[in-house]
């Protein structure tokens, strides 16, 4: 297609309202066409456009075609995610890992390309996020697992399985719930669990020439295999085991797509295509169908027609689990052959009242494997990833192979609950000040050498190369941005706001730009803060340099026009500890989350048993700061190593920077406050999320 004929696509887009007015998401369940679907053009990488029938915004992360081949030479032909049941992303969505064909490539949470993986993370390696970190990718190597650190590049070995030549998860396998296990099988015979923890390799169950596909870990750290053959007999379907593969029962008459994941309920479940079940449940042909894995009860979520084959992916939890819809048969949008759901993007509600329609796929069955979407989705269950060929090998005679990456960020559809609703603030006045590169207030370490181009703010800046190398700026203010320089030369760069690691900035632009935004970042406290710039010491593959450029920080400032600010608080005040103090200590899985209603602009949350969020103060009383709504769960309250109580954090309406718990009358000295998530909640509550913002000690 000509870039006149992609004009006039857009432009009729654009007069009939279906693109920039986002439309809801639907939840009908009949035929919905896809517009334009032997023209419509894809957007240019980093660009976006709007489902025109379901509203939705779809960002495309990548350029196959315009990417160099770090492999084999020439271009790449396509870029993937991995499979619908691996989570791309880590666990806070800051970053996120796509196949470039033999390898993989690091993006960032916006889906901006950052640095390829080292080769021997390849297509085989299954790269897997650790779950108590967000830089820690786990991969194996022969029979090794291992371990890279996406920041630093270093590469260490977990563990070496020597009793076997190779040890493999089956292309499908995910990381534990709790982040500590795997399910592997070795020479393709034995499959056993490890634990990273404690070094630990369970049992072994020994297939003994029997055929099998898959080995999944649940939630509970059991084991599920599939076997080839289906039935009802042993080694047929698919059968549970416990960690020390001692088996339990069968789950399914037939292998199938499947993920598992919790219900809302806490109880661990399989959800998978029934297709291939010779014996399936009433009244659901081609149906998602929910196992129990406790009982192998079955519950039938929605049924499609048999011209459509699926993949399924499961966040943590949270109520769903997300189908894409492949219709092999490539009908054409408006013939009798395009049925409900036809290529679609789906969400489907674990408790069978429903299923959300977001997005047509537009991936055509033009090659034989490439063009299945087998989206993925984040561990919360905000982000999906999804392959797509978009016609164009057809619109644009693309090579027969070809596919690239979709982004589409869910929002608060799942039962992660919306930011509540906060009363207008009161108008307000920002006030910027630049500060140059040459500032008392910034401080640095390492090689760095000015430059006195005319182009910089103030007339000069201050570049560096060398990994390690850093700059440090110290403000007080609500908001800082890092100006710089951006070119051909120029590399990649690590932020940290306070101490926390923000973001992976690539500086990397194919024109020069001048005094550049490099990095923001707002909703800060009105208070002293610092933002630290380390030189990583790399580029990505279209940079010819690894250079960071440093020339001036903008500082933001928020001041209110309706009242004058409040007088600083008296001596001996109580003292606001913020969640991502070094004075809280987490267990267990928490999100953290970015919402300007939080204090201090950021909270966590989670919802599995156990998690516990402890911190020790010195002080006569504490109280925690959290966020109650109709989500949320059940936690007890430890002071000082004793159970206190339960707290019900459950509101009917949204309440941020709630006061949810206090002690008071504690001796002077050192104590704990302990928070400890139950996974439970109440009748009416939708979730168990626990929230923790912050904490207030009385000295």
């Amino acid at each position: 297609m000509n870039i006149f004929v992609r004009a006039l696509v857009l432009s009729s887009l654009l007069l009939t309202g279906l693109i920039g007015n986002a439309l809801a998401q639907l939840t009908s369940t009949g035929v919905e066409l896809a517009p334009d679907y032997d023209s419509l053009a894809a957007p240019p990488v980093g660009m976006t456009y709007v489902d025109a029938t379901f509203g939705s915004t779809i960002k495309r992360v990548s350029n196959a075609l315009g990417t160099p081949n770090a492999d084999g030479g020439g271009n790449l032909t396509w870029i993937e995610n991995e499979y619908s049941t691996v989570s791309p992303f880590n666990s806070d969505n800051s970053k996120f890992i796509l196949v470039h064909q033999s390898y993989f490539a690091l993006y960032d949470g916006s889906g901006f390309y950052i640095h390829d993986l080292p080769l021997e993370i390849n297509a085989s390696s299954e790269p897997r996020w650790s779950r108590k970190d967000n830089v820690t990718l786990y991969y194996h190597s022969g029979n090794m697992l291992k371990s890279y650190n996406s920041s630093t590049g270093a590469i260490a070995v977990v563990h070496t399985f020597s009793e076997y030549s190779s040890i493999s998860g089956g292309g499908e396998m995910d990381i534990s719930f709790d982040g500590d296990h795997f399910v592997f099988a070795g020479d393709s015979r034995y499959i056993f669990v490890y634990q990273i923890s404690t070094n630990k390799k369970f049992p072994v169950l020994d297939t003994a020439g029997r055929r099998f596909d898959s080995e999944y870990i649940t939630p509970n750290n059991n084991v599920i295999v599939s076997w080839i053959q289906s039935g009802t007999v042993r080694y047929t379907g698919q059968e549970l085991f416990d960690i020390n593969m001692t088996f339990l029962r069968q789950v399914g008459h037939a292998d199938g797509h499947k993920d598992v994941t919790r219900d809302t309920s806490g109880n661990e479940v399989l959800v998978w295509t029934n297709s291939n079940d010779p014996q399936p449940i009433a009244n659901c042909n081609n149906g998602i169908v929910k196992i129990l894995l406790a009982s192998g009860t079955q519950t039938c979520l929605a049924q499609l027609d048999w011209s459509l084959a699926v993949h399924i992916s499961a966040p943590d939890g949270n109520g769903t689990v997300f189908v894409d819809t492949e219709a092999p048969n490539n009908p054409e949008s408006g013939s009798g052959a395009w049925v409900p759901y036809t290529n679609e993007i789906l969400q489907v509600k674990l408790d069978g009242s429903g299923v959300v329609r977001w997005a047509h796929h537009r991936s055509r069955p033009l090659n034989s494997y490439n063009w299945q979407p087998k989206l993925s989705v984040s561990r919360d269950g905000t982000r999906l990833l999804y392959a797509s060929d978009f016609d164009l090998q057809a619109i644009d005679k693309y090579t027969t192979e070809y596919s690239d990456t979709y982004l589409i960020k869910i929002g608060n559809t799942t039962s992660t609950p919306p930011p509540p609703t906060q009363p207008a603030p009161p108008p307000s006045t920002t006030t910027v000040v630049r500060y140059q590169q040459n500032n008392p207030a910034v401080s640095y370490a390492g090689t760095w050498f000015p430059n006195s181009g005319a182009f910089n703010s103030g007339g000069s800046a201050t570049l560096a190369m060398d990994a390690g190398s850093q700059a440090r700026f110290t403000f007080t203010g609500t908001g800082v941005k890092w100006i710089g320089y951006r070119d051909q030369w120029s590399g990649t760069a690590q932020v940290y706001v306070d101490g926390v690691l923000k973001a992976e900035i690539d500086t990397y632009s194919a024109t020069a730009q001048a005094q550049a935004a490099l990095y923001s970042a707002s909703g800060l406290s009105n208070a002293a803060h610092s933002l630290k710039i380390v030189v990583m010491g790399q580029h990505g593959g279209q940079s010819s340099g690894n250079w960071v450029w440093v020339d001036a920080f903008d500082v933001m400032t928020a001041s209110s026009t309706s009242a004058p600010a409040p007088p600083p608080p008296p001596p001996a005040t109580p003292i606001r500890i913020e969640q991502n103090s070094s004075g809280v200590a987490y267990t267990g899985t928490w999100f953290p989350k970015t919402y300007a209603w939080a204090s201090g602009g950021t909270i966590t949350m989670c919802m599995d048993p156990n998690s516990r969020a402890t911190t020790t103060f010195t002080g006569t009383a504490v109280s925690w700061i959290g966020y109650r709504d109709q989500w949320s769960g059940i936690a007890q309250i430890y002071v000082d190593g004793v159970l206190h109580g339960t707290v019900d954090t459950y509101a009917a309406s949204a309440q941020s920077q709630a006061v949810i718990y206090t002690a008071n009358g504690l001796t002077e000295g050192i104590h704990t406050l302990a928070i400890e998530a139950t996974g439970t909640h109440n009748s009416v509550s939708g979730g168990s999320w626990i929230w923790v913002d912050a904490f207030i000690i009385t000295p």
